[in-house]
């Protein structure tokens, strides 16, 4: 029960961060992946039952966040974290180099891949340049924001003591 509230706590705080941070112009205007973060730290730290709806409401909240259509994130994030899920036992969920590296692979591949689903449905056309700069610069963002989420996450979890009350969640 303290888990789920925690959860949707977090994912609103999230939410919040990503809509009011400012975007960078310099890297064509390209936000900080907050909510991506939080998909990652429970895609690296939690069961599967519980990491696809997060990823798939992280993803619903940010295609309502931006002008995309329903669904699209959802499915990216979803995808990315069932790939983190998998390297779960290989990682150090709780090192710096592997939000680090996460955050900027996982941050490259969801603007990449929702760029081409976005030009292959119509619904963008801007220079190659352009999009390129926005990528890359998504993917920066993502080394940068990622292991801040993953700290204030696991300082967040370890200071209410939840990980007790999860496993007594999961086996009831």
């Amino acid at each position: 029960m303290y888990f789920t509230m925690l959860t949707v706590m977090v994912m609103i705080g999230a939410t919040l961060l990503q809509a009011l941070l400012p975007d960078w112009a310099v890297l064509s205007h390209a936000r900080y992946p907050v909510l991506l973060g939080v998909v990652l730290y429970f895609a690296l730290n939690h069961n599967l039952w519980i990491v696809i709806p997060v990823a798939f409401a992280a993803g619903l909240i940010q295609d309502g966040l931006g002008f995309v259509p329903l669904g699209y994130s959802s499915l990216l994030f979803c995808g990315v974290a069932l790939v983190a899920a998998h390297y779960r036992q290989l990682v150090l969920a709780d090192a710096a180099i592997t939000a680090i590296f996460f955050g900027g692979i996982a941050s490259l591949t969801v603007s990449l891949s929702l760029y081409l689903l976005l030009l292959s449905g119509g619904y963008i056309s801007c220079s190659g340049t352009t999009a390129l700069v926005r990528i890359l610069g998504s993917g920066l963002l993502g080394t940068i924001t990622v292991p801040a989420v993953f700290v204030c996450m696991k300082l967040l979890y370890h200071a209410l003591d939840l990980q007790e009350k999860e496993d007594a969640d999961v086996r009831a």
